[in-house]
């Protein structure tokens, strides 16, 4: 068993979950079936486990009815508009800078995966390995990728475009169109993906249209590196269930109990220490930096009864909510 928790920023899932609301799809019952928050779009400050974004993407596929959808949203994004490489983008001039960059920043957004770039003689490729064998075949995940990546090369190589020079390696092939630009594809496992294409390419310029250094999501955290902070990551989307149990908790977090209860023993804590500071610390936030009732922060944080909630805040902090908002609200 792992004691490492692959994360992935949740604003990533982004391009998929706009694209759903486009097609009027029921964006809001998809991320409940995930105890995740439902706003779209989805936050750069959260993170979730590697497993629960790879099948939030799967079921916008499924959701979609499009067997093409991730395909169709990877091949349709300007990577200079998407917060997981916005910031390698404005830093590149050429494709060879472009995949180096991302190979270097993308652990910004996820903890899950290692790109890399390749080259041998007049071969290079590019691509990621996943730090976990997703539960689920990830065909939709890898098919926006190949969009993404297919549209980059073509993008940037412009005239000198041969597509008979590329390969692109894939957890599920049908799930991109046939024949698609007479590019080669074959099936891979489903730790990554991979494109391979000609060496030269490295040297195409690369224009994002973009000045350089942008920010990465606006200054959104990067990635949590300790088990425990990584914990706390991936349980703070869910902070609002109510029935969120160590049980529950450990599943949301790829542990099972007893494991994450050792790891976290071993840290000097547990899963109900961790939850009651979290739960403290945004119940305390909403309090000092809003007006809004405590009824409605209890329930963000967990708690369909105020009553329940001003208890056990008063346990935590040593006062009742209202009484903290006062001595803790700055004066207008």
């Amino acid at each position: 068993m792992k004691s490492k928790l692959p994360l992935i920023r949740l604003s990533a899932v982004n391009p998929l979950l706009l694209e759903l609301q486009k097609r009027h799809c029921d964006v809001s019952s998809l991320l409940q079936q995930f105890d995740l928050p439902t706003n779209v779009p989805a936050s750069a400050e959260l993170f979730a486990a590697a497993d629960t974004i790879y099948e939030v993407v799967e079921q916008c596929g499924a959701t979609s009815g499009d067997s093409l959808f991730g395909f169709s949203v990877g091949s349709a994004l300007s990577i200079e508009d998407w917060g997981v490489m916005s910031l390698p983008a404005s830093r590149s001039k050429t494709v060879g800078e472009l995949l180096t960059q991302i190979s270097l920043h993308t652990s910004e957004h996820s903890s899950s995966t290692d790109y890399y770039l390749k080259t041998q003689g007049g071969t290079s490729s590019f691509g990621f390995r996943r730090a976990i064998r997703p539960r689920c075949r990830p065909a939709h995940n890898d098919a926006f990728y190949f969009g993404l990546l297919l549209r980059l090369l073509k993008f940037s190589v412009r005239e000198n475009w041969d597509a008979s020079r590329v390969l692109f390696r894939v957890a599920a092939p049908e799930h991109v169109p046939k024949d698609v630009s007479g590019c080669r594809v074959v099936e891979g496992d489903w730790l990554g993906v991979a494109v391979t294409f000609p060496t030269e390419w490295l040297f195409e310029p690369f224009d994002s249209g973009q000045p350089g250094d942008q920010p990465a999501e606006s200054g959104a955290k990067g990635v949590p590196r300790s088990l425990v902070d990584s914990i706390r990551a991936a349980l703070r989307p869910h902070l609002h269930d109510e029935h969120l149990t160590a049980e529950k908790a450990s599943r949301l977090c790829g542990f099972e109990r007893r494991r994450l209860a050792k790891e976290l023993r071993d840290r000097g804590t547990t899963i109900s220490k961790e939850l009651a500071l979290m739960r403290a610390e945004c119940a305390g936030a909403a309090l000092v930096s809003s007006d809004r009732p405590v009824a409605d922060i209890a329930a963000e944080v967990g708690f369909s009864d105020p009553n329940v909630f001003s208890r056990a805040f008063k346990k935590w902090t040593g006062q009742p909510p209202r009484a903290y908002r006062r001595h803790h609200k700055s004066p207008d």
